[in-house]
């Protein structure tokens, strides 16, 4: 047995997209989509969640949430929150022990708070946006972590990986090889993906909506790189993550908004 046991993806909330706008000579119309938390269970690291979703705390500064609905058309209930999603299956809060997180978009870190301990894990770009916390970087400041909360920055791989082809740098999350880390610049002032190479996942947050574009080759419009924080760079990774699908078909891409895919009941 790997290092790596299993995996479940919990929905923590919807948000609705419409593929004809975003994308050029697109006519796919609009498509509701889930807003994706993946739980690891760790052989060594116990149990670990890739960001924490949509919660209830998002209404708690209604003039930020307000300015952040004028851009996303969000829907969750205090239902969806990740405490909710982890009671279901009678699991304690307290269980997680590892966040990954993969950029500081509302719907990836609002549950933070929600959680009673764990280490906060990522990037030194995305962590360095959770120390300063700028407005500007981050819609709703209210959902930073506690300064207690441990930070911690992958340290660089010294392995071998397909990753090394694609990109510069490649981080070791925990120091023993069984989940990598990139940055992925484009849609946020940072971004963190996720790979977990015992089981050929490549969880690349908000790099594309869902697997839609790679497996139509879309192109974003301009409506839709102008809602990204550094548009040349979103239209590289979209196109460098083309790249790693048609060259690596083994290798499963997901998505903070990923559908139930076909491959979904090898991750359950």
């Amino acid at each position: 047995m790997g290092k790596i046991i299993g995996i479940k993806r919990y929905i923590c909330g919807y948000e609705e997209f419409d593929f004809s706008v975003l994308y050029k000579n697109c006519d796919i119309q609009k498509k509701k989509l889930p807003v994706n938390v993946f739980k690891i269970e760790h052989k060594k690291k116990g149990n670990i969640l890739i960001n924490t979703g949509c919660s209830r705390l998002m209404k708690n500064n209604p003039v930020q949430f307000a300015k952040y609905l004028t851009k996303h058309t969000v829907t969750f209930t205090d239902a969806d929150d990740i405490t909710k999603r982890l009671a279901e299956d009678k699991l304690d809060p307290r269980i997680i022990k590892r966040v990954l997180l993969t950029n500081t978009d509302p719907q990836c870190c609002a549950g933070l708070n929600l959680l009673p301990r764990y280490e906060l894990y990522s990037t030194a770009r995305v962590m360095a946006l959770l120390i300063i916390a700028d407005p500007a970087d981050v819609v709703i400041t209210s959902l930073m972590p506690d300064q207690d909360v441990p930070k911690k920055a992958a340290g660089i791989f010294k392995g071998k990986s397909f990753l090394s082809d694609y990109f510069k740098w490649v981080y070791d999350v925990f120091g023993d090889g069984s989940i990598l880390a990139v940055d992925l610049p484009g849609h946020a002032a940072a971004m963190t993906a996720f790979y977990l190479p015992e089981k050929n996942i490549f969880f690349a947050g908000d790099s594309s909506i869902d697997e839609t574009a790679l497996e139509n080759d879309l192109e974003p419009s301009p409506r839709m790189l102008k809602m990204q924080s550094y548009p040349d760079d979103y239209k590289n990774t979209l196109s460098l993550l083309k790249k790693i699908k048609s060259e690596h078909p083994e290798i499963k891409l997901l998505f903070t908004h990923s559908e139930e895919c076909s491959f979904y009941n090898d991750i359950q």
